[in-house]
């Protein structure tokens, strides 16, 4: 169940790592959860960044799918196989997302994304960093943004990353989506015109969201060179 009155997000528009340092009650703008004492409230959480081109810089600007309310872009129930089953297997669960993301593209007269492994393993690394390092950031324990891009071997000239938390076993394909269609930058990357490939992946993050187990899902955008 998406609990949306605890939910942090990032705009991630890239321009300061500064930004959100005095969040609000219940929409904040922040970049890390450090603590158990600071993550406790959250159940979910979200956060965007786009960057490596001029480009792809400007797509948070133009505010893709803008212009049309965000429920608009949400497949509905059983478009996407197991996409509301939180206890689906994450191969299946990783490829219920890829399916909602161009459930979404297509809405918006986009491409569909091809999911390719080398993206899925640059999701899994960055979503593992998160998990070790404890903290919800692009760039956990101060690693390069685009490192587990790089390290999956995949040559990009555009790249994308969208980040999700929330509670382990109780999360569905179509919470990560809600969430992020929700959110205009977020929802900026699900529809970037620029991107030709995708990959999902989840991680487990015992305490990132206080007690009890977390589930980081990493969804990297991104076109080759």
């Amino acid at each position: 169940m998406l609990d949306r009155a605890s939910r942090i997000t990032d705009s991630g528009d890239g321009l300061s790592p500064d930004q959100g340092k005095d969040p609000g009650r219940h929409s904040c703008t922040v970049r890390t959860v450090t603590s158990a004492t600071a993550a406790a409230p959250v159940r979910l959480a979200a956060t965007a960044t786009i960057l490596a081109s001029l480009a792809a810089f400007l797509l948070v600007g133009q505010a893709d799918g803008a212009s049309r309310a965000w429920s608009a872009y949400l497949a509905p129930a059983g478009a996407c196989k197991a996409s509301d089953d939180p206890a689906a297997a994450p191969a299946v669960q990783a490829r219920a997302i890829s399916c909602l993301v161009n459930w979404a593209r297509v809405q918006d007269r986009r491409g569909r994304l091809t999911q390719r492994p080398a993206l899925r393993r640059a999701a899994a690394l960055k979503g593992q960093e998160v998990a070790s390092c404890g903290q919800f950031s692009h760039t956990p324990c101060g690693t390069d943004v685009t490192a587990a891009v790089r390290a999956a071997g995949y040559r990009y000239s555009t790249f994308g990353e969208n980040l999700f938390a929330g509670t382990w076993g109780q999360v569905t394909a179509r919470d990560v989506l809600t969430a992020w269609l929700q959110s205009p930058s977020h929802r900026a990357n699900v529809l970037g015109p620029s991107f030709r490939d995708v990959g999902a992946a989840p991680a487990r993050a015992p305490g990132l969201l206080g007690d009890g187990d977390a589930v980081v899902w990493t969804v990297t955008f991104a076109s080759p060179r």
